[in-house]
């Protein structure tokens, strides 16, 4: 491996002061430890901006690397399947549907909610429609409540870890 984790250590305690050495004066010290952190906070972004950009270069030219593998880790989590409430409980369905206030907000503004975005958008307000799995849990057994859950993944930040030696 070529690539050495950066130590910031001889950086902060040599390179720095070399070439932008603290003040004396307290005041002016205060000013050159706001100033350093204003800059360091505008590095860090850019830094995990190229971080970001290069992940995505990984990702979409499937780079290939004989030192190093990406891993991808995803969270899985679950939705209310609402088609199958809606066909087989409408009656829950009728009692715990609603939609998330940015999605109703998005669709008539805020001072409409569900009723009048049911009668905007008719069939279509299915998209928009939401039950909690809390809610859920009040009017089903334990038993019917897993078939009414759909699992589902989402991304969660990618790692770079060294490739295991083959022995």
């Amino acid at each position: 491996m070529t690539y050495k984790p950066f130590n910031p250590d001889p950086f902060l305690a040599t390179t720095l002061p070399r070439i932008h050495p603290r003040p004396t004066d307290p005041y002016e010290a205060a000013l050159h430890s706001r100033d350093l952190a204003c800059v360091f906070k505008e590095f860090h972004l850019d830094f995990l901006e190229q971080y970001h950009t290069d992940l995505r270069t990984i990702r979409s030219e499937n780079c290939e690397s004989r030192e190093y593998q990406i891993v991808w880790p995803e969270k899985t989590y679950y939705e209310v399947d609402i088609r199958k409430i809606r066909t087989d409980h409408p009656d829950i369905h009728q009692k715990l549907v609603h939609l998330r206030p940015f999605d109703a907000e998005k669709i008539l503004g805020r001072d409409r909610l569900y009723q009048l975005a049911k009668e905007t958008l008719g069939p279509a307000i299915a998209d928009y429609e939401k039950i909690t799995i809390t809610d859920l849990k009040k009017y089903l057994t334990a038993r019917d409540f897993p078939c009414y859950l759909t699992q589902k993944t989402r991304p969660l930040e990618a790692e770079i870890i060294p490739k295991q030696k083959e022995d």
